[in-house]
């Protein structure tokens, strides 16, 4: 029982991690650009991929694959925010939802023409051994999930407050008029911060690919989780939807164990409006933004 009990809670952990990194970065576009980009999940998604092509067509491996999508990713996310970002962001919230959205939908066929509608597979030897503790039994590769995220936040958050750039991204998030006007780059900033969110999201893609299927439309519903967990922590405060993504994760785990797995996908979104109707600014918002 207590097994079980564990089992469902790494497995939870590892769906946090999974939306925490897609959602930081999500929260780090909103507390920058201040923008709700609805095509991050397809930033997972084409991550994925390239970790597929390079790991299963190109025969690279493991570890280089896992740090190639990231590294395409990166260029993605800056020739997004060069193209599309700069173009929508003087323009009122109806136009960059829609625009946003519309981009969403363009990836996702773009990956169903290259790439088919067949789901893809990138088992590794970590997706195949067994790590048994007194009965819990998991992958290794949810060890290395948990570890790598660990890592991930705590270099995100060195970045963050320890930078030039990650300093401006937070003095953006306060004031993003006051910093063009005392000489930020601001369009060099949010460049760096879509990269650095397109970089969270390939990186989540690298390390959970080998646990579940590849599809090219796999991204749509990780942005909307995303959002809930950025809304249930706070608005463009990066640690609370983090925070907020374990939350969400875990509660799917047990819900999908002990109510329903049908309905396993509507926790996120019950734990969402019940927080916006006990503390509207999220659980740890707070003035300040990232």
């Amino acid at each position: 029982m207590i097994a079980d009990l564990l089992e469902l809670l790494v497995h939870g952990l590892t769906l946090g991690s999974m939306y925490a990194m897609v959602a930081a970065g999500l929260a780090l576009m909103l507390g920058v650009a201040r923008l709700i980009n609805f095509a991050h999940g397809e930033f997972f998604m084409l991550g994925a991929y390239v970790f597929w092509f390079a790991y299963r067509e190109l025969d690279v491996p493991y570890p280089l694959a896992g740090l190639l999508a990231p590294a395409v990713m990166i260029l993605f996310g800056m020739v997004y925010q060069r193209t599309v970002i700069r173009a929508i962001l003087p323009h009122s919230w109806h136009v960059q939802l829609i625009a946003t959205l519309a981009t969403s939908i363009v990836l996702t066929n773009l990956a169903i023409i290259v790439f088919g509608t067949q789901p893809k597979e990138v088992p590794t030897a970590l997706s195949s051994r067994i790590l048994d503790i007194g009965g819990l039994r998991m992958a290794w590769q949810r060890v290395l999930v948990l570890a790598a995220a660990l890592v991930i936040f705590w270099a995100l958050h060195r970045f963050v407050t320890r930078t030039r750039a990650g300093r401006a991204m937070r003095a953006m998030s306060q004031n993003r008029e006051a910093c063009a006007v005392v000489g930020v780059d601001v369009q060099r900033v949010a460049m760096v911060a879509f990269a650095v969110s397109a970089a969270l999201a390939a990186a989540a893609a690298a390390l959970v690919s080998p646990l579940f299927n590849i599809f090219p439309d796999m991204g749509t519903g990780l942005t909307l989780k995303a959002f809930a967990a950025v809304v249930t922590g706070g608005f463009g405060y990066v640690n609370g939807a983090i925070a907020a993504s374990f939350l969400i994760g875990v509660t799917e785990s047990f819900a999908g164990s002990y109510v329903s797995y049908a309905y396993k996908d509507a926790f996120a979104f019950v734990i969402m409006i019940a927080v916006l109707l006990w503390r509207p600014q999220g659980l740890f918002g707070r003035r300040i933004g990232i």
